[in-house]
């Protein structure tokens, strides 16, 4: 993060790349969300899955996303992993018992998501679950999380224009909090990979604001940072890029109104502000 110092020097910064407008496309673009021609499976907003070919009960639906959605997580996942995360009260039990034996709701689960995912154009199935101890997708699905992270890994490789619009791209699948609009008692399971999310989300939108106040690109610095916030509001060191984007283009108005956003937010959250951000207003707000 730039010191107090760096923004006096981004406003003199000498004229750099003129890819702004580049990657302002990328980051409003909603063609990071079009179907793909096989069934996709989106986590980076509300959860759902896009482009399946066979068809389902409609009251199944949201066991079989929640099914699905840990697949794509957890390739590999046998029966005993999928029974002790998804029905913990079956994780003891059989899959195939004996008449006399309680069954594990499992294995018609992964038979009906099969169906519903359906078949690739070669006539192979999106969900193989003939003869194996692990279940995973066939290549041809896709996340956008695992999408975000081959994305995410470009961009932080170097700091060329190239990396620079990966960073872009990661962003641009961003449609909201992952996991947002999830039923109450489904997905305890992912905790953990939903705070890898966010704090992934957070990290690129800070590093992509950070590489382009430095030429100066007040916009697309000001988009990256938003997609952040929209995930993570109460993250105040994206608040302060804001801040620092605002400052270097000498747009006071536009800095006070952020403050004021931030000052609202820590008064309804009942927290105070980092002493980072308090020490960086008082130079913004002084110099300004």
């Amino acid at each position: 993060e730039p010191g107090p110092a760096a923004v006096a020097a981004v406003a003199r910064t000498t004229p750099g790349r003129s890819d702004s407008d580049d990657l302002l496309a990328i980051l409003r673009s909603p063609e990071a969300h079009a179907p793909r021609n096989a069934p996709r499976i989106r986590l980076l907003g509300p959860v759902d899955v896009a482009g399946t070919l066979g068809t389902a009960e409609p009251g199944a639906l949201p066991r079989l996303t929640e099914l699905a959605v840990y697949l794509a997580l957890r390739p590999g996942a046998d029966h005993h992993a999928l029974d002790h995360d998804l029905h913990p009260g079956a994780a003891h039990l059989d899959p195939h018992p004996t008449a006399s034996g309680t069954k594990s709701p499992l294995p018609a689960k992964l038979a009906d998501l099969a169906a519903w995912f359906g078949d690739s154009p070669e006539g192979r199935a999106y969900l193989p679950t003939e003869g194996t101890d692990g279940y995973s997708f066939a290549p041809a699905v896709t996340c956008d999380w695992d999408e975000f992270r081959s994305l995410y890994r470009r961009g932080m490789r170097s700091t060329s224009a190239t990396a620079d619009a990966a960073l872009a791209h990661a962003l641009a699948l961003v449609r909201g909090a992952p996991f947002a609009e999830a039923p109450p008692a489904s997905y305890g399971w992912a905790e953990s990979e939903r705070q890898d999310m966010i704090a992934a989300i957070v990290d690129t939108a800070h590093e992509l604001a950070a590489r382009r106040l430095q030429y100066g690109d007040h916009r697309s610095a000001e988009a990256a940072v938003f997609r952040g916030l929209a995930v993570a509001p109460d993250v105040e060191l994206l608040h302060r890029d804001l801040f620092y984007a605002y400052a270097s283009a000498g747009a006071r108005d536009q800095l006070l109104r952020a403050v004021n956003r931030l000052d609202a937010l820590s008064r309804r959250t009942g927290r105070d502000l980092d002493a980072d951000t308090v020490a960086l207003l008082r130079d913004l707000l002084a110099g300004s």
